[in-house]
């Protein structure tokens, strides 16, 4: 990932700054996760996809762009010799010139174009509709939804409706409103050549798609570490006291205040927040508790560290107690030198060093490509809750055993057959579980419903809550008896970062293999497939009595449990318990 492409490189540059990069290929080859994308188009895209590319490579994804001709949606989609196939992205992409007739008419064929690729395993980016920048409706165009332009944004209200969590839908109508209507069309563009957006809306475009792309494939951040000190107020706290600092009056402290609600909107979708600063503990804790003006409390961060080490050690102690990757996170901070410390040590953090002025923060943060939520579920409103929890569990661990640890927890589980209500969290989790996953096998929404139907298959949630939390839906399982019917295969096993070492897996084992013995099964099977981020689990399968079978290789490593031995154990530290969604 090109965190410092991302920082430097901002689609307000315009089209002729990013021309020159691709042009000097400049950062492009930045290693990423692979994709491969298709844009169809009802125009041509010839310049969109130059730009590709780069903004993918800004957002640490590296785009294979699968070329065909605009205008061939339906044919595309609905020939399944096309070269595209499951695990691609199609990137949906019209004009206001496609919203014709009806709302419902036009919302029927662009959610057909989604069945169609739902049938193919092929993952949606649908791009929002337009307005035209001139409309015969006037200054009255916006709220008259018979006007051209109120068509528009009823069909986006609809397909934003339609889409949840089954497709990434991009609002390119409040995108070309932040730059104006007026500079985001070129009519003259597309009655030549059918290219309808002005040169420099193409960089806003680029972005927003390679950024939804990011998102879904589990790059956004989950945690912003944040400084205090010109970061979220103005002054130096140990310098001029908690009455010195700025927060909530006058123009910087104003500005500061601001930042501050936006970093709560942040937490409000399920992004982190913590410290990472060079002062007095105690002071820094009475400041955020009582300084006059603070927008954000106590409660708002998950992990609050305030001391004299390197922010390095910092960022590694906050990874360590959320029990998130150093990627994961990403560092906020007014000082470069610290930006740069941070970098140095631990290039896999995300670094945001601050413009001067705080009035300019959001928009400094808001720019970047690894805040988009991609799809958003119940647990991430209470993600924060969830973390704070677990920061909890890591004090209370101290000076006692794993056992005693986990049995002072008081955990209750269950472990649930995924249906209609669970369906796209269960997605999401695949989407973005990279550690205590053993395959990382992904599947979209619609495979995972799929999946859920087939009599062939067991697929199940697990729901886990302890003594300071509900952390909600935390674990994928989903087994497949093979068509001897004397063998069951592990396809999913994987829980969030944040029950990792509960033994929470154990109950997802358990079940597989109670299930596989109901279906008449004598083996359950399953495997690792490593990759650079979960080699947590190398061990998961022989730690639990399975056995290597002959053809296991180093790059996928197969285990056996014989079922004649009976199923495998529950948790001895986790009740079972029936926990009602929502509860």
């Amino acid at each position: 990932m090109n965190t410092h492409l991302a920082t430097e490189l901002s689609p307000a540059d315009g089209y002729t700054a990013w021309a020159s990069r691709v042009k000097s290929g400049e950062a492009i080859a930045a290693l990423g996760i692979p994709v491969r994308i298709a844009l169809l188009a009802t125009y041509t895209t010839d310049f969109l996809a130059e730009l590709i590319p780069l903004a993918g490579a800004r957002a640490g994804i590296t785009p294979e762009l699968v070329p065909f001709p605009f205008g061939q949606l339906e044919q595309v989609l609905l020939d399944p010799q096309t070269a595209l196939r499951t695990g691609d992205y199609a990137v949906l992409c019209g004009t206001h010139h496609d919203v014709a007739g009806t709302v419902d008419e036009t919302v029927r064929r662009w959610t057909a174009l989604w069945d169609a690729a739902d049938r193919r395993g092929i993952r949606v980016v649908q791009l929002g509709f337009v307005p035209p920048a001139v409309d015969s409706y006037g200054a009255a165009a916006w709220r008259t939804e018979a006007s051209r332009s109120g068509l528009v944004r009823a069909v986006n209200a609809r397909l934003a409706e339609l889409a949840a969590d089954r497709v990434r839908f991009v609002d390119t109508e409040q995108l070309a409103a932040q730059i104006g209507l007026r500079n985001w069309d070129d009519p003259r563009g597309w009655f030549r050549v059918r290219q309808p957006f002005a040169a420099d809306s193409l960089p806003w475009l680029a972005t927003a798609i390679a950024d939804a792309v990011a998102a879904d494939r589990g790059l956004s951040a989950r945690c912003v570490v944040v400084d205090l000190d010109g970061t979220l107020w103005g002054g130096v706290l140990g310098e001029d006291g908690i009455d010195g600092i700025r927060i909530g009056t006058g123009p910087d402290g104003e500005a500061f205040a601001a930042f501050q609600h936006y970093l709560r909107g942040l937490t409000e979708r399920g992004v982190l927040l913590a410290v990472a600063s060079k002062n007095d503990l105690d002071l820094a804790l009475k400041a955020i508790t009582e300084a006059p003006g603070m927008v954000l409390g106590i409660e708002d961060f998950a992990c609050i560290r305030a001391d004299w080490r390197p922010k390095s050690e910092q960022l590694q102690d906050i990874s360590t107690t959320l029990r998130l990757g150093l990627g994961s996170l990403m560092l906020v901070d007014d000082n470069p030198a610290e930006c740069a410390q941070v970098a140095t040590a631990h290039p896999e953090v995300r670094t945001l060093c601050l413009p001067p002025a705080p009035a300019r923060f959001p928009a400094a943060l808001a720019g970047l490509p690894w805040l988009h939520p991609g799809t958003l579920s119940a647990e991430d409103f209470t993600r924060q809750e969830s973390y704070r929890a677990l920061a909890a569990a890591e004090e209370l661990a101290a000076g006692r055993s794993l056992g005693e640890f986990l049995d002072s927890l008081d955990m209750e589980a269950a472990v649930e057959p995924i249906e209609a209500a669970t369906v796209d969290r269960a997605a999401q989790l695949l989407a973005k579980t990279n550690q205590f996953n053993p395959t990382t096998r992904r599947h979209n929404p619609a495979r995972v419903r799929q999946i859920a139907e087939d009599p062939q298959w067991f697929a199940a949630t697990l729901r886990l809550r302890d003594r300071f939390a509900d952390h909600g839906i935390v674990g994928v399982l989903l087994v497949q008896q093979h068509t001897d019917n004397a063998v069951a295969e592990i396809d999913t096993l994987l829980l969030s970062c944040r029950v990792i070492g509960r033994t929470a897996e154990d109950e997802l084992l358990a079940a597989a293999a109670e299930w596989a013995l109901a279906h008449g099964c004598a083996r359950l099977t399953g495997r690792y497939l490593p990759t650079a981020r979960n080699a947590l689990v190398r061990e998961l399968y022989p730690s639990r009595g399975f056995l290597p079978e002959a053809a296991s290789t180093a790059e996928n490593a197969v285990f056996t449990y014989e079922l004649t031995n009976g199923a495998l154990p529950r948790s001895p530290h986790i009740r079972e318990a029936r926990l009602h969604h929502g509860h």
